[in-house]
């Protein structure tokens, strides 16, 4: 399940009868919340249409605009994901998926982001491990590591 249990959400899972105690929920560690919270899936097909995009239309004068619209789908297809394919309803999950999805593509530094006139790569590649380390406490200081 690519839902990260915490105890905030505890009781919006679907148990099948009565749900169990807080002593005998298995609520997800600091590594697991941090293997949910990428958002791995959508940043491999990113990557896919992007590059393809970039290697054939590259040089074309509309391929800004089209490396926007790439991006914006991008983060459209990680809250669809999420939501439709993984399963997960914690808008708090998907949030925090979704912004991470954003610092990646700040990160690899694409055409509409790196147009941006206050864009700055070293900030941005500084940005994205702190964000990614950090980002499994954003919902609470997990029990275990």
């Amino acid at each position: 399940m690519r839902l990260v249990i915490t105890k905030r959400n505890c009781m919006a899972l679907p148990w099948r009868g009565p749900p169990p105690a807080d002593d005998e929920v298995h609520f997800d560690s600091y590594r697991e919340r941090l293997m949910k919270y990428v958002p791995a899936e959508a940043l491999v097909l990113f990557v896919a249409v992007y590059g393809s995009a970039y290697a054939v239309l590259g040089t074309e004068p509309f391929f800004p605009l089209l490396a926007r619209w790439i991006v914006l789908a991008g983060i459209a297809v990680t809250v669809i994901w999420l939501w439709k394919i993984d399963g997960v309803t914690d808008l708090v999950q998907v949030g925090i998926s979704a912004v991470g999805f954003v610092a990646w593509i700040f990160a690899f530094g694409v055409v509409p982001v790196a147009e941006l006139p206050w864009y700055n790569q070293v900030a941005a590649a500084l940005f994205l491990p702190v964000y990614v380390f950090v980002s499994p406490v954003l919902d609470g200081i997990p029990d275990r590591f």
